[in-house]
């Protein structure tokens, strides 16, 4: 048998390239998938037997590492990756059990190796048999191949792992991430089946405080199966939900729809991250019907909604759209309510940002872009309407895409960020043009923006030559306003 030396640093018998970490987490990436098999029957048949008179010797005097107190061991353990953790855990008896103690297995990541997902038997869900019980956070991720064999193993791997944490776990949190591959190449009767493993797994898990799906898009039907069982079954205890890219078609299904539950059907819930979607329009059009039904309605605690959208213009018409109402209600449910809209147009700019941007939305931050260049982003309209719905008055941070060249941007830009009462933050983007840079950046210095702490300009120049327009007077007034307090930066792509 081969021993390990213990020698004073202990680092010395983890691989060259370990990489410390605050989270304890179980990779199935970093397992390797062949000496995996072996490494269980090692732990459990062997014991270290003993060590050398000279290396014992050695030992004692650099204090008996064996010997480390379970409080220090667990630390260690939490820097590492699991095949370090396997190394560490074959060095003696008391480093043995201190692999087996739930701070190592707190965190669980099921992420497999293609080489992993042809085996027969998945060698990491021996991992799971054993340790399941102690699993607290769950993080799985679908595997990113168009090899329908490949999908199909995965999808075998993937259920049995679900049916052994049905029996065995109770989680705080899980996330569900890149199962656009798996769901797009399995036959029906494997979708189906998939659906209900996921169904079935969820409703036995009544303590979540997190979930989170992204890039798993369902069919309409089984997204609102999948949230009204998370919501039956967590429903006091959760407090982070995030759904992107969670629904595959754009076609409501009307009999689906009445089964989907309210917003304030979560009273612990603080944070929603979404695509807008049918769910989240009917989910959001349902609150004027909670607070008619509930006289004494408890406060509710959601205070962050992060909307996207990145809709064509025909998209946009498909939905029924919420009003200026449905946000009152929303506010009086939710009176600490901020949200974060990350809204990305096309060429039908102005019906975009007329459709989601409503009076009585407390948006507190603002990204807005265009997904083609050059297609009018109508910025003075879309200052006009900011005004008009009184976001000025909510607005702490605002990111916005000018890629028309103009020699008014002082003169549109001013008038809107004096408006605004709480922003801090300002960040532009501009395509290849900086026109009108310098004479926004000299009007700050005889009348910044009252809160503006931040500001950071973005330019992509990409015409052929190194003389940038107005370069030297940017760079002048960057350094001036820095002098007055302001964080100023100006990032440059393409040449200079």
């Amino acid at each position: 048998m081969t021993y390990l030396n213990l020698e004073s640093d202990w680092t010395k018998f983890i691989s060259p390239g370990a990489v410390f970490t605050s989270e304890i987490v179980s990779d199935a990436n970093a397992i390797d998938p062949v000496g995996l098999q072996n490494t269980e029957e090692k732990r459990d048949s062997e014991t270290v037997q003993s060590i050398a008179s000279n290396e014992t010797e050695e030992c004692e005097k650099q204090g008996k590492w064996s010997e480390l107190p379970s409080l220090p061991l667990k630390k260690i353990y939490s820097f590492l990756r699991r095949k370090d953790q396997i190394n560490m855990s074959l060095v003696c008896r008391s480093w043995s059990e201190g692999y087996g103690s739930p701070s190592v297995w707190k965190t669980f990541r099921f992420s497999l190796q293609e080489s992993q997902v042809l085996m027969d038997s998945c060698p990491v869900l021996k991992f799971v048999e054993k340790y399941s019980s102690m699993f607290r956070h769950l993080k799985i991720n679908g595997l990113c191949s168009e090899n329908k064999h490949l999908v199909k193993n995965w999808c075998r791997h993937f259920v049995e792992l679900l049916q052994n944490l049905t029996r065995n776990t109770e989680l705080i949190s899980v996330e569900f991430k890149y199962f656009s591959y798996c769901l797009t190449h399995i036959d029906t009767p494997t979708y189906n089946y998939i659906c209900r493993s996921i169904a079935d797994f969820l409703a036995s898990q009544h303590h979540l405080k997190l979930v989170e799906f992204y890039l798993c898009p369902f069919e309409y039907q089984e997204s609102v199966n999948l949230l009204r069982i998370i919501i039956e079954n967590s429903r006091e205890s959760l407090e982070h939900l995030k759904l992107r890219d969670f629904v595959s078609d754009e076609n409501e299904d009307s009999n689906a729809a009445k089964k989907l539950p309210m917003l304030a059907d979560l009273p612990s819930l603080k944070t929603l991250e979404t695509d807008y979607s049918f769910i989240f329009e009917n989910m959001v059009a349902g609150q004027s019907t909670a607070i008619q039904a509930v006289k004494n309605f408890k406060t509710l605690v959601l205070s962050k909604l992060i909307l996207y959208n990145y809709s064509t213009y025909s998209e946009i018409e498909d939905f029924t759209g919420l009003t200026s109402t449905n946000w009152r209600f929303m506010k009086t449910l939710y009176p600490n309510l901020q949200i974060e809209l990350i809204l990305t147009v096309d060429s039908a700019a102005r019906r975009a940002f007329e459709f989601f941007i409503l009076p009585n939305m407390p948006i507190s931050h603002l990204r807005y872009s265009n997904c083609d260049f050059n297609v009018g982003t109508e910025i003075v309209v879309l200052f006009d309407h900011l005004l008009a719905c009184k976001t000025n008055e909510h607005l702490v941070y605002l990111k916005i895409d000018w890629e028309e060249p103009t020699q008014h941007l002082s003169s549109t830009i001013n008038p809107f960020l004096h408006a605004c009462k709480k922003l801090k933050c300002f960040e532009l983007f501009m395509y290849n043009t900086t026109s009108g840079v310098d004479v926004l950046l000299e009007s700050w210095l005889e009348n910044r923006p009252e809160t503006l702490e931040k500001v950071i300009i973005d330019i992509l120049y990409l015409h052929n030559g190194n003389d940038i327009p107005d370069w030297n007077n940017i760079n002048d007034y960057v350094s001036l306003l820095k002098l007055t307090g302001l964080n100023i930066k100006i990032k440059y792509k393409g040449k200079i």
